[in-house]
């Protein structure tokens, strides 16, 4: 019969194990003009959540399917800054959203 010490070291092996697991895994590189973050969200509350924020900046936005596109009003050295968003579904109940600079 295996005790309650033992059963408990056996779940922190375990734990250590999953997470030894998912340390290891690549990372996607990080570049100074893109982020990308998991969600749980639909897919339409993280669209709307987008459109809202954009409306704050005076972005204009538009859209196809899981694709947006964010554009500044203002004019920067290099033009009006424009910022793209697309959705991806990794499973039923997570997506991964990338968003970079165009």
């Amino acid at each position: 019969m295996e005790s309650l010490s033992d059963q408990s070291l056996s779940e922190s092996e375990s734990e250590l194990d999953t997470r030894m697991r998912f340390t290891s895994l690549p990372r996607p590189a990080k570049g100074t003009d893109g982020a990308r973050f998991v969600s749980g969200t639909h897919v339409s509350n993280i669209i709307s959540k987008l459109e809202e924020k954009s409306k704050v900046v005076s972005f204009s936005v538009r859209k196809k399917d899981c694709r947006m596109s964010l554009e500044g009003s203002m004019e920067g050295v290099k033009g009006p800054l424009t910022i793209a968003a697309e959705i991806f579904e990794l499973t039923p109940s997570l997506r991964v959203v990338e968003v970079k600079k165009k």
